[in-house]
């Protein structure tokens, strides 16, 4: 199974974005889609897979952070 996590594109140099998770930022390569400053994207092994319109990522990432509150929580 593969998880992508979604983030939001601050910074863009060539073809390698740095995206924002929550705080975290972590560089991915643009090759697999056309993104710009702003955007949300999904990300796996250092590649940006797919975008997202913000509803989605913003719905994503809540999702994420209920699972994150659950796991510390046990």
């Amino acid at each position: 199974m593969c998880i992508a996590a979604p983030a939001k594109i601050v910074e863009i140099d060539n073809n390698v974005a740095i995206c924002d998770f929550g705080g975290v930022k972590q560089k991915a390569k643009l090759d697999l889609v056309e993104a710009d400053i702003g955007s949300y994207v999904l990300i796996h092994s250092g590649y940006a897979i797919d975008t997202l319109t913000e509803e989605a990522a913003k719905e994503s990432l809540e999702t994420w952070n209920e699972l994150f509150e659950e796991l510390e929580n046990e």
